[in-house]
């Protein structure tokens, strides 16, 4: 570039020297040729700039963020009066903390082009997110200047006004979202709000009355106005719409609902309490009112620190009836679950759900955890089988129901269930419940005698949980048994005694891994933690998992039968004789007192 420069300043300086050497060329058609080549300079200018530019923003749309700045100052360097380019760098700015810079640059933009709403608007942006609501003011004026149509940025006004307690800009802004958007209740409402506040409730009234000018067929406008008026503390102005309205339609819902609060304020117990049940009982009541009012009740009720009883009376009368819908069960049964009743009178309320809608996933998650706590297999296995019909893909319905099948011995359907849920895994399932299923099938297929599918399914555990102990541990006893991989068997072992070095289980697993890679001394070391663990918890109530079993004690006198403890040996496997659950050489290691594979 710097060359041709040159070149280009050589041959318009022997250009020009030319035409002064001639014949007395008019001054006019120099100076025409010399404002052509100053043209040509700027053009080039400009093409250079919009080159560099343009490189600019397409390294920012790739991510390089380093070039495309570096690009961009020499944009500047180009023209400092470029305002795309101290916006992009005062954008950079504040990206890197320098803020001042960054709003100083901004605000140069927004200068140099004054009509370019949307360097304001990230102006505004930029102030609103620090509160900075003196600075931001001005910036949304201009955006609503320059594009009166935009309603977001009217609306933005309103907040800021009403914020700075100027409540006549904010309802001029409000007139102005009005006549883009039309008249409805949330501008009326904010509006009469904001005279309210100017102390003129002449203009908020009139706010309010021509809107229900606007809807006269639809009341719901005027018993508005009947409420604010309560609110007010105006109760004969009140009254008197009230009545207005009851004359054209007495059974209108907004009526009676407002009307049951006046009855309240005016401390008319009375009237209030046959309203109240007129609402709650009444066969005129849609059931959407009944809901609103008995939740407005629930809540009088909890403030009063009314008995439990008085709302349990109110539903069991309405729930008496047949219901149509689910809105006054489902409020029923947030209640009992607010008032932590029993679990029965609870489940009683979601079965009714579930009687209405027998595909409610909400019914059945929480029948599902009550019935857990409960240990109702059977019943948890029914409400599974509801689930994984409704909702094919939720795996926890699998899962529980295998769970249910396999403690009440029903081997193939908790196969079943968990093959069918295992089907179902996708890249966002649950990874712990993923690996559970996966570990569980594989104690199942074992049990079955089907060790090659089992040792593929516990790795299929591990691979979504690598520390799921369970996995682990039974993974390693069956390998052990099957003298098997047993340096793996060992590793996995180990992970789990590090995991929760006093856990019976675990330690057993891996003394008896030790004792069959023939590692009897260092069996006998976890073997005897096994014995002391047991020995400190025997009297204190701490779980099945702390009591020996017969097949744990067995394992004791095997190692200490090899490690030439033969007596010691003897008293472990009479022990584990009493309790039951050993192999069938026990009786002829008694016998022979030795060890028998």
């Amino acid at each position: 570039m710097k060359q041709v420069g040159n070149l280009f300043r050589s041959v318009l300086f022997l250009l020009l020297s030319i035409f002064m050497v001639g014949c007395g060329s008019t001054g006019r058609l120099m100076s025409v040729r010399k404002a052509n080549a100053l043209s040509d300079e700027a053009i080039e200018a400009k093409r250079r700039f919009d080159y560099y530019y343009v490189e600019a923003v397409k390294q920012k749309v790739l991510g390089n963020h380093d070039a495309a700045y570096d690009l961009l100052q020499h944009c500047r360097e180009l023209n400092p009066n470029a305002g795309e380019v101290l916006y992009e760098l005062g954008l950079y700015a504040i990206y890197m903390n320098e803020r001042e810079e960054g709003v100083r640059l901004l605000q140069d933009a927004s200068s140099l082009e004054p009509g370019n709403i949307w360097y304001l608007e990230t102006l505004a942006s930029y102030y609103l997110s620090r509160s900075e609501v003196e600075q931001a003011l001005p910036c949304l004026e201009k955006m609503a200047e320059i594009n009166p149509n935009r309603s977001d940025i009217l609306g933005q006004l309103v907040n800021l006004y009403q914020e700075r307690q100027e409540y006549q800009k904010a309802i001029d802004a409000l007139n102005r979202i009005e006549t883009l958007e039309g008249r409805d209740v949330r501008i009326s409402l904010q509006k009469f709000q904001m005279y309210i506040e100017l102390k003129n409730e002449d203009k908020a009234f009139q706010e309010l009355e021509q809107l229900a000018a606007d809807h006269p067929n639809d009341l719901s406008y005027r018993v508005l106005i009947a409420s604010q008026y309560m609110l007010l503390g105006h109760m004969d102005k009140a009254k008197i719409v009230f009545d207005e309205v009851a004359r054209i339609d007495p059974d209108n819902t907004s009526l009676r609902f407002a009307i049951l609060d006046y009855y309240k304020q005016t401390k008319n117990d009375s009237l209030y309490q046959t309203c109240l049940d007129s609402l709650l009982y009444g066969e005129r009541t849609d059931e959407a009112t009944r809901v609103r009012v008995m939740r407005s009740f629930i809540i009088e009720q909890e403030n009063a620190k009314a008995d439990t009883s008085v709302v349990m009376h109110v539903f069991r009368r309405i729930l008496d009836r047949p219901q149509t819908d689910l809105n006054m069960l489902q409020l029923y049964a947030s209640y009992l679950d607010l008032k932590k009743v029993s679990p029965e009178l609870l489940a009683d309320a979601f079965y009714r759900i579930l009687a209405l809608e027998p595909d409610n996933k909400g019914a059945l998650l929480q029948l599902l955890q009550i019935n857990i706590r409960s240990l109702n297999f059977a019943e948890i296995s029914r409400l599974c089988r509801i689930g994984t019909t409704h909702y094919p893909d939720e795996l926890p319905f699998y899962y529980y129901q295998g769970l249910a099948d396999y403690q009440t011995d029903q081997e193939d359907a908790a196969i079943a269930a968990f093959e069918a849920g295992v089907r179902r895994i996708k890249s966002d399932s649950d990874a712990e419940i993923v690996s559970d299923m996966f570990s569980i099938l594989g104690d199942l297929y074992h049990d079955q005698g089907r060790n090659t599918e089992a040792y593929a399914v516990y790795d299929s555990s591990l691979v979504y949980n690598p520390n799921n102990l369970g996995c682990l541990n039974n993974y390693a006893y069956f390998l052990s048994l099957d003298k098997k991989d047993l340096d793996k068997a060992e590793e996995m072992s180990y992970k789990t005694i590090q995991a929760e070095p006093d856990n019976i289980t675990y330690l057993d697993t891996y003394a008896w891994i030790l004792f069959i890679k023939g590692k009897y001394t260092e069996a006998r070391l976890y073997i005897d933690k096994v014995l002391e663990y047991a020995e400190e918890t025997s009297d204190a109530d701490s779980g099945d998992d702390r009591k020996l079993s017969g097949g744990v004690l067995e394992h004791a006198g095997d190692i200490y039968c090899q490690c030439g403890e033969i007596d010691q040996a003897l008293v472990y496997w009479k022990k584990a004789k009493e309790l039951g659950g050993t192999t069938d050489l026990l009786d002829k290691k008694i016998r022979n007192r030795k060890y028998y594979e």
